[in-house]
């Protein structure tokens, strides 16, 4: 953007009666253009409208020289995309369809080792400088020209893996680039990233501190806990939320024993097979340093609310070593404690937070048995359990890991009239979902679905049902799904009400399995 167009916009922001002057207008020859009697508001838009024409169009300004030639992008290495692929691409890009939809087709062009056509590069570098998780989908499959076409815009800068770029950014860039450029570091260089950030430590505003400390969440690991067990004392509240966080995420950190050493004298199992918890008496200077107390928590005293926070801070590992049992028996001997909803509760972030990265089969064990409870167990307790939880549990949903997703159908309740959990635990696991889920775990869901959701005329929460079978359509099995669709339209008998929700559910499933088959023609 030029200068001339930047000024146009600040004023048009502050507005020209509070700004007390008009427009300078967009300047020789654009100027001759604007009415000669135009009213100052009119003559801002007109300006700014006739230099975006301008801009647009390719003109280089006297001033600024010719560009330098740069050396042509390398001959593609992948594949050239199918023409029906390409065709799909187009209507995706152009918002015909439902978003989603261009990460499940960049996967399926990097499963065919495909590079993305070269007329769509400007728009997909785009949309994923918007759409950060969209990144690790493009760049397998941005081929040369792609990698090329980044490092002429300061903005693809994410796209070209340019260490000499990501150092320059951290060195001189904006606040915003910077903490870019040191979450790109991290994902190369972890230590590095934190020596870099170690050095520049003093230099940085408070806000900054903050903002620059969350980038330690990628590549995490043991050698951080002594940088961020530093960053308790930091005199910015916001700096100190954040260390607490990631120390909390970090089994064997400072803070995590400290919080088990705290927890375990004030547990104990009865003989009935239920957890006894005895309060903490205060909340002391090295308690609050932890982050105990800093949390609200609905529903929940203050003092279980302290608990709350300690739970949530310890490796979720360390309680079925200690209760001598699998996740599921710790929650269920949760369930008959005064204190049941503090377990739950704690436990549930703990396993959040230590499920966000590679999680061990300890905690893929508790994500598992969370979901499994969390439909048997009564609705008072289940309202314990954040949905964030489920939104974690998503990503590995569709793994399927030892039959247990699968058999998550048919622990649901037969019929869903009336009971709106099992549609929002379903809306939220395909909408977190990475991609789609294998055709196994697809018919297990269909065919609940077909079971379940009778009559569907009087199923209750229509919009719940409606948003359930929306996110659905993004990750069942195409295949699968259009292959039962005449069942499934048969069983359900669709009024005139549910009608339009049906249809669009079947035209996606359809479009996905069109998606799939794009890639099975030859380039």
């Amino acid at each position: 953007m030029s200068d001339a167009a930047r000024q146009l916009q600040q004023l048009l922001k502050i507005g020209t009666a509070r700004a007390g002057r008009a427009a300078a207008g967009p300047g020789a020859p654009l100027d001759a253009l604007l009415p000669a009697d135009a009213d100052p508001d009119a003559a801002l838009w007109l300006s700014l409208g006739a230099l975006d024409l301008w801009e647009r169009s390719g003109f280089v300004a006297p001033d600024q020289g010719a560009p330098l030639p740069h050396a042509p992008a390398p001959a593609e290495t992948l594949r050239s995309c199918p023409p029906s692929a390409q065709t799909m691409l187009s209507l995706l890009l152009r918002g015909a369809h439902p978003p989603g939809l261009e990460a499940e087709w960049l996967r399926q062009l990097h499963a065919y080792g495909g590079h993305v056509p070269p007329y769509a590069l400007p728009k997909l570098l785009d949309l994923a400088t918007r759409q950060p998780a969209l990144r690790p989908r493009l760049l397998p499959v941005l081929g040369e020209r792609g990698r090329w076409l980044a490092r002429l815009q300061p903005e693809w800068a994410w796209a070209n893996g340019d260490a000499d770029a990501d150092a320059s950014q951290w060195e001189t860039g904006t606040p915003e680039q910077r903490v870019a450029a040191l979450l790109d570091w991290r994902t190369r260089d972890p230590q590095a990233a934190r020596a870099a950030l170690d050095a520049a430590w003093r230099s940085e505003t408070p806000e900054q501190r903050a903002a620059l400390l969350g980038a330690l969440a990628v590549g995490l690991g043991p050698d951080d806990d002594a940088f961020l067990e530093a960053a308790l004392d930091d005199r910015r509240k916001e700096v100190r939320a954040a260390a607490q966080r990631l120390l909390a995420r970090l089994p064997g950190s400072q803070l995590a024993r400290r919080m088990t050493d705290r927890l375990l004298p004030l547990l104990r199992m009865s003989d009935a097979g239920r957890i006894e918890l005895a309060l903490p008496a205060a909340n002391d200077p090295a308690m609050r340093r932890d982050g105990i107390g800093t949390a609200s928590h609905y529903g929940l005293g203050e003092k279980a609310g302290w608990v709350v926070d300690m739970l949530a801070a310890v490796d979720p590992d360390v309680w079925p070593r200690h209760f001598e049992g699998t996740p599921r028996a710790c929650l269920v001997a949760a369930e008959h404690s005064e204190f049941a909803s503090v377990f739950v509760r704690g436990w549930a972030l703990a396993v959040q937070r230590h499920a966000q990265d590679a999680p061990t089969p300890g905690v893929q064990a508790w994500l598992r048995d969370f979901l499994a409870w969390s439909v048997a167990t009564r609705p008072s307790l289940r309202e314990a359990v954040p949905d964030s939880l489920f939104d974690v549990a998503a990503f590995h949903f569709g793994l399927d890991t030892g039959g247990a997703s699968s058999a998550l159908f048919d622990a649901l309740p037969s019929k869903w009239i009336g009971d709106g959990f099992p549609m929002r635990l379903l809306t939220r696991l395909a909408a977190g979902a990475p991609q789609a889920w294998p055709a196994a775990l697809s018919a297990c869901a269909l065919q609940r679905l077909r079971t379940s959701m009778l009559p569907l005329a009087d199923m209750g929460h229509p919009w719940l049902v409606r948003q359930m079978l929306s996110s659905l359509a993004l990750v069942l099995d195409p295949a699968a799904t259009a292959a039962t669709e005449p069942e499934l339209r048969a069983a359900w008998q669709p009024d005139g009400e549910w009608a339009s929700a049906i249809n669009v559910f079947f035209d996606l499933a359809r479009l996905r399995h069109e998606m799939t088959l794009s890639f099975q023609e030859p380039a």
